[in-house]
This record gives C-alpha cells, sequence and structure tokens, in this order.
C-alpha cells in the first residue's frame, strides 16, 4: 500500500487542502484514497504529530515546554494501527497522512516564544520525529511545500498574532518576534535530515501561485502526489476551494497589537472582522532592504532545494501606511459591539 505523508509546511495552503481532503474522505475512496481517520482532531493529523511530540519531549527531559498536549495527542502506534487497519479493510491503495508540523516547527509553535528550548533540542526533537515516522510508516512518501522565508515567516508572524503560540503570551512587534523565533528556514539543512532518514522517497514543491497545477494547492497535491487526474478532481466537492485559515486584516492586526489583546471571544471576534474585509491586503512587515537581506541569507540553501533560479520571484507585499484615527475608532466600536453579545 502507498503511504503519502504530507508534512506542511505551514502557511501553504494546508489548512484548505486538509478541510477538503476530510470533506471529502468518502469520495476520495472510490478512486482507493483513504484520508486516515482522525480522532481528537477532526480534519487532520494533529493527535498524531503531538503524538510523537509528546515521545520525542520525554526522551530528551523537555516535556515542561508543552505542558498541554495532552489535550491533543494520541498514542502514536496505535494510531497509525488504526489508520492502516481502516484502511486494508476497505480496500484503500494510498492513506494520506497529513500535519504541518511535522517539517520542523511544531515544537516551536506548540511552546511559544517563552518556553521554547534552544536550537540543539530543536534539531534532536525534529530527529526524533523524522525516525519515528518512518519507524510508523516505512513504505511513505513524503510531501511538502514550502514558501519563501521571508513570506513564511511574515506569514507565521500573522497567525502568531492572530492566536499566540501559548494561551498567556500577548502579540508581540514584528522586530521582537523576528528577534525570538526559532523557526526552521534554512529548508537544505531541513531536507537534509528528511533524505537521512526516508532517502529518495522526499519530494518538495514550491508554494507559489504560478508553480502550482491550475495555481491551486488542492489540484497540484492530488495530482502530483495522489496520481488523480484533473478531471477526477473536478468531480469532487469543492474543489476550487479558497483559503480556509483566513487571516487577520492588517488593520484589525495593529488594532490588536495596540491594545495587547490575546483572549479568546476577542481573538474570534478579531478574525470574523476580518472576514468582513472586503479585500484583505497582503501587508508586509520588512522594508525593501531589510527584506532583500533577509532573502540572500537563503539564496544558497535555496538552489541547493529548486536549482540555480531558487524560488519564483514572488510578489513583494505591498508597503502599510499605519492604523488611521478613523479606522481605530471603527474596529474599536466593533468589537465592543460584538463583545457585548457574547456576554
Amino acid at each position: 500500500m502507498k503511504i503519502i505523508l504530507h508534512i506542511g509546511n505551514y502557511k501553504t495552503g494546508t489548512s484548505a487542502l486538509q478541510n477538503f481532503l476530510y470533506k471529502n474522505r468518502q469520495k476520495l475512496m472510490e478512486y482507493g484514497i483513504y484520508y486516515g481517520n482522525t480522532w481528537k482532531v477532526v480534519n487532520n493529523h494533529a493527535g498524531l504529530a503531538f503524538g510523537i511530540l509528546k515521545e520525542a519531549l520525554e526522551e530528551y527531559g523537555l516535556l515542561s515546554c508543552c505542558s498541554d498536549l495532552e489535550e491533543l495527542e494520541e498514542d502514536p502506534y496505535i494510531t497509525a494501527s488504526k489508520i492502516r487497519f481502516i484502511a486494508e479493510s476497505r480496500g484503500a491503495r494510498i492513506i494520506i497522512i497529513s500535519h504541518e508540523g511535522f517539517f520542523a516547527d511544531l515544537l516551536q509553535v506548540s511552546s511559544g516564544l517563552d518556553c521554547c528550548p534552544g536550537k540543539d533540542n530543536i534539531d534532536a526533537v525534529n530527529k526524533f520525529v523524522r525516525k519515528r515516522l518512518k519507524e510508523l510508516f516505512p513504505e511513505a512518501k513524503v510531501a511538502c511545500y514550502l514558501r519563501r522565508q521571508d513570506l513564511y515567516i511574515e506569514s507565521m508572524y500573522m497567525e502568531y498574532c492572530k492566536v499566540p503560540w501559548r494561551d498567556y503570551e500577548v502579540p508581540l512587534e514584528f522586530s521582537r518576534f523576528m528577534e525570538r523565533q526559532r523557526l526552521c528556514i534554512d529548508y537544505y539543512r531541513e531536507i537534509s535530515g528528511w533524505k537521512e532518514v526516508f532517502g529518495e522517497n522526499v519530494f518538495f514543491r514550491e508554494y507559489e501561485k504560478e508553480r502550482l497545477l491550475n495555481n491551486d494547492i488542492i489540484y497540484d497535491f492530488l495530482y502530483c502526489f495522489a496520481g488523480l487526474r484533473i478531471q477526477d478532481i473536478n468531480k469532487l466537492d469543492g474543489s476550487n476551494i479558497s483559503e480556509s485559515n483566513v487571516s487577520l486584516s492588517r488593520d484589525a492586526l495593529e488594532h490588536k497589537l495596540a491594545y495587547k489583546i490575546n483572549e479568546p471571544v476577542l481573538n474570534y471576534l478579531y478574525k470574523v472582522y476580518s472576514e468582513f474585509c472586503p479585500d484583505i491586503v497582503k501587508y508586509g512587515f520588512m522594508q525593501q532592504d531589510e527584506r532583500e537581506k533577509f532573502i540572500g541569507q537563503y539564496i544558497g540553501s535555496n538552489r541547493q532545494v529548486f536549482g540555480e533560479e531558487g524560488f519564483v520571484s514572488a510578489a513583494i507585499p505591498a508597503v502599510y501606511t499605519g492604523l488611521t484615527e478613523e479606522k481605530n475608532r471603527e474596529i474599536s466600536l466593533w468589537i465592543k459591539e460584538m463583545a457585548e453579545k457574547f456576554k
């Protein structure tokens, strides 16, 4: 049986892809594709990911870094065995396992900025995760999408501001986030670690709209990795699904930072406000010279992954001019009015 292990990365359309696979899990079985059962988390394999992470943290005495794993983690061996059993009993020829944290940054996101251990411990945990996945799925074909480092880290910052990585953290300004984050963005180094374990069964694609089949992550993944024809993908429900994990509007983000907000109901309301914005412009957080310098650090690494041209030249995000007084009042009044309804 063929196993596709989709390892992420974060911020590469994973929510849209996972929602689509879960929504179409019965129809996919008509093509012999089983999207592995999920238990504690509905649409992806977070339970498996956090179960392996817990094992790694216990191995290295780092469990205090992530104190709330019990809410999500599942026993990795039991979960993998259940997935295989169900797939075989249904006559599947392909199993898809998906979680965006497998690639390299699960520990960093789970522990938060305050509790994240040093680089050596991160490397040790990531190595443990790769080896454990190999033990559970030795025949797996690893599939991953990667985003240019500046765009990835800005998108991760947006996600961090939407729901901080730990409940007690108040979102930091971008410059302070950059100083403290430990995201793994030397892609060649991380890919080399995956190839040490899975050999040549490791496949990486660039997450850039122009490089995706039909400019769409769902078409690209199902065609390139699951072998479905375009006409078959067209028959599935919502194959033109839009982005599932909506970003905060930049005005909402700046308002949230200004008032140091991190409270579940208010976090939700900022997200709802952003969903009603007619057009969320993708503003950047780096100045042009900062961006060029930052990208320059990874040119060699990216060429090793994607060839001489490295990443395709993605559009540079627009320059944000600041939160106006009028917009500040508008958001404050809207949040206050909606919060009253939740009391």
